[in-house]
């Protein structure tokens, strides 16, 4: 079982129209709702590839019990806890010419208490889980150190863990030396201070993540070239150009398609071409993290991967 936590879920309205023209009232063409954040993500590609999975996390109010229904209709197991604070809705207005507006609402702040009951949650599920997922930004200060605490935890119990976010949060959890870390370059670049410009930079950004006990490192750049490694080595990982509807959740499901594929037992290098693949099937198309599995296979043969001929340092 894959366990995935997500702090700042969101119920992620769509509102479909021929054209936002502010000042005035307006009516839409259509609406939808689906549960957002990116754990949420992980897991329901995680269940279309027909994997286990269970969606943890903070939920609150009205906003959380829509989320819940989201994903009972979705039918992704989920066991979040409760908080006293409502979960944040986002709203995107899509209009006819494919161009999109989205506004967030500002996260449903959790009390330290909530955080350590959510820690507590998640070991509690840890010793029926294969890994331990991350993932996303955190709501307020309070919460920011939940993913250390859980990563430091799941290395204690000898279980495997991937983080992927930003800012306080990653920096902090980093250090507990995750199994998989898979972090936007621009975001790395940001919270740690440092400049990713050029390989060399990145490749020093890999290998210090390797000397600290990580075992995999994937440093994505959007539609750019995403670059690995692990003891074994290094990759250079290009997806093919295709057109883009919808890039959010891209990510989340490269992560699924890595877990699913290290799953099956695969080698990372075959994780790293079935993960790009889902990614890239993920963009083109409107509903987030729910590529089949016969779509990501079909996407396979046109990632490029290329071994690295750089030698560890």
């Amino acid at each position: 079982m894959i366990v995935t936590v997500t702090l700042n879920a969101m119920l992620d309205k769509t509102v479909q129209l021929k054209s936002l023209r502010r000042g005035t009232i307006q009516r839409a063409t259509g609406l939808s709702m689906v549960a957002g954040g990116k754990g949420i993500n992980v897991s329901r590609q995680l269940r279309i590839l027909g994997a286990s999975t269970v969606a943890t996390g903070f939920l609150g109010g009205e906003t959380g019990a829509m989320i819940r229904k989201s994903l009972e209709a979705d039918a992704i197991p989920h066991d979040f806890f409760e908080t006293a604070s409502l979960t944040r809705e986002g709203v995107t207005y899509r209009e006819a010419n494919g161009m999109v507006t989205s506004v967030f609402e500002p996260p449903g702040l959790v009390t330290a208490r909530e955080a350590q009951q959510l820690v507590a949650k998640v070991v509690e599920m840890m010793p029926r889980s294969s890994w331990v997922v991350c993932s996303g930004s955190s709501p307020c200060h309070e919460a920011d150190d939940v993913f250390r605490r859980t990563i430091a935890e799941a290395r204690r119990q000898g279980k495997k863990t991937v983080l992927d976010s930003y800012g306080l949060p990653l920096r902090q959890a980093w250090n507990e030396a995750p199994t998989l870390v898979k972090p936007n370059r621009h975001e790395y670049g940001t919270t740690f201070g440092k400049n990713l410009r050029g390989i060399r930079s990145i490749r020093g950004a890999i290998d210090e993540a390797l000397e600290l006990g990580i075992e995999y490192v994937v440093m994505t750049d959007g539609a750019g070239p995403t670059y690995a490694g692990s003891r074994e080595g290094y990759w250079k990982i290009t997806s093919p150009r295709v057109r883009t509807i919808n890039p959010i959740g891209s990510g989340d499901a490269m992560v699924a398609g890595m877990l699913y594929a290290l799953e099956q037992g695969h080698s990372f290098e075959r994780a790293l071409v079935f993960g790009s693949a889902a990614g890239t099937a993920n963009a083109q198309v409107w509903d987030v993290a729910r590529s089949p599995l016969a779509e990501i296979t079909a996407l396979e043969p046109r990632i490029r991967i290329e071994r690295l001929a750089w030698n560890r340092t």
